[in-house]
């Protein structure tokens, strides 16, 4: 798959894959029992084009993940709308993306999460 934005590599490539909270348990007493599993951040995205095809790109940080969906987001139609301007001007991603869905039919989606991966 092509890398069409800044940060977007292989998931093989060195520092990609890092230990991420999985889990956390909050017991009574305040205890918390925290459990770590390899993942990857990710932005998937569903929209107009390859009919209804989910592309999914690979991102060493959550930031970074973050700003290419956001530069996304803008290509896809959202440089029209004044609010998701000033939010992308001001680097606020997440709102850029949350506005995507919001403005965007129901099948759509432009999203960032973790990726966990399963042992072999």
């Amino acid at each position: 798959m092509p890398r069409p934005y800044p940060g977007a590599m292989s998931a093989a490539t060195d520092g990609f894959v890092g230990p991420r909270i999985a889990s956390q348990t909050f017991h009574p007493g305040g205890r918390v029992e925290t459990e770590r599993a390899p993942a990857v951040w990710t932005l998937a995205h569903r929209g107009y084009r390859g009919s209804g095809r989910l592309d999914i790109w690979v991102y060493r940080t959550k930031q970074l993940a973050l700003e290419a969906g956001a530069t996304l987001a803008m290509e896809c139609g959202l440089d029209e709308d004044p609010h998701a301007q000033t939010m992308f001007k001001t680097r606020r991603y997440q709102a850029v993306l949350d506005r995507y869905e919001e403005t965007s039919p129901d099948s759509h989606l432009l999203r960032v999460q973790l990726a966990f991966l399963q042992p072999e």
